[in-house]
């Protein structure tokens, strides 16, 4: 296959698609085209596509009105079907690692296996309790169903999807232009249906949490993503979601503490929310001391945008330099 000299990042959430496209002359790249559309409530649901006609409609709609050029697409996706786990495995060669997780991945995995895609990141090697080589890996697993879902409709309206990936790696991968260099650093991501936790140094990655939005926030969540205009109820929803993320980042730090010498050095608040330092700010003031920021993603970078616009669509800037770095 051809190397690819444009491709789309395209990200989908129950509240909205987001695309960025995304070219690579000489080494450098370039952002031809950004935007996003709302998608109703009801399109989505628990991570899958439920109203394919009216996704279609907006996808295109988002795509002929942005400017859109190529249809080659990497699909990210962040939501209750894509699992994370940390996981340790015996060293054993580059040639036949992928073989080992693949046989051990449903140890770490709370669904069968057999109705999931699995991949994997390698984080580091180290030495267990044991004195044995071993090799950490952080596992990503994806709902096999919601996958060809994605794939089907997409290529139905005449796209090619050459990857489906995890929205948050591809943040990560944001972080690493300019932001960070060689101290530890933990991540809180927040979807709509989603709270993930990650600790990493360079490019290992030391722990992995996942969990759902609290029930008792959810609503809060949900507004804060609506970005409504009230501003007591704003105000309410910041705090509120801040007590309960703060609380869990707590908890998140004090067991990756208790396992680890070496402290987390700083932690960043990834999200689209409009409101994310304000958030940042409220969960710093629960999660033990240590304060919460907001980066700016490739600031090193110079994609001709507002940096407001690469946060906001840094997973979508990663997904298509992703695809086109791919030898």
């Amino acid at each position: 296959m051809a190397k690819l000299k444009n491709a789309i990042g395209l990200e989908v959430t129950s509240n909205e698609i987001r695309a960025v496209e995304i070219n690579r002359s000489n080494g450098v790249f370039s952002v031809l085209a950004c935007g996003k559309i709302p998608l109703a409530e009801g399109i989505i649901e628990e991570g899958f596509i439920r109203d394919a006609d009216r996704f279609n409609i907006a996808l295109t709609e988002l795509l002929t009105n942005g400017g859109f050029k190529t249809t080659d697409i990497v699909v990210g996706i962040n939501n209750e079907n894509v699992i994370m786990r940390y996981a340790t495995f015996p060293k054993v060669s580059s040639d036949k690692l992928r073989n080992m997780v693949l046989l051990q991945a449903q140890e770490f995995i709370p669904i069968p296996v057999q109705e999931m895609e699995i991949d994997y990141v390698v984080a580091g090697d180290g030495v267990n309790d044991a004195g044995q080589d071993v090799t950490n890996v952080m596992l990503v697993a994806a709902r096999r169903n919601m996958i060809e879902q994605y794939i089907n409709i997409l290529s139905a309206s005449k796209l090619q999807v050459i990857d489906v990936d995890c929205s948050l790696l591809s943040l990560c991968r944001g972080l690493r232009k300019g932001v960070v260099g060689e101290e530890k650093y933990g991540i809180i991501n927040i979807t709509e249906d989603l709270l993930n936790f990650l600790v990493i140094q360079k490019d290992e990655i030391s722990l992995v949490r996942s969990i759902n939005i609290p029930e008792r926030v959810e609503e809060n969540v949900v507004r804060l993503f609506k970005d409504a205009k009230d501003d007591a109820q704003l105000k309410e929803d910041i705090e509120q979601t801040g007590i309960v993320i703060g609380q869990e980042t707590a908890s998140s730090i004090s067991y990756y503490s208790m396992q680890h010498e070496s402290p987390v050095e700083k932690m960043f608040l990834l999200s689209t929310l409009p409101c994310n330092k304000e958030l940042a700010a409220e969960i710093s003031n629960y999660s033990s001391g240590l304060p919460i920021t907001v980066p700016d993603f490739y600031s090193g970078s110079n994609f001709g945008l507002d940096q407001q616009i690469i946060n906001e669509f840094a997973g979508c800037i990663g997904l298509g330099i992703q695809a086109l770095e791919v030898k």
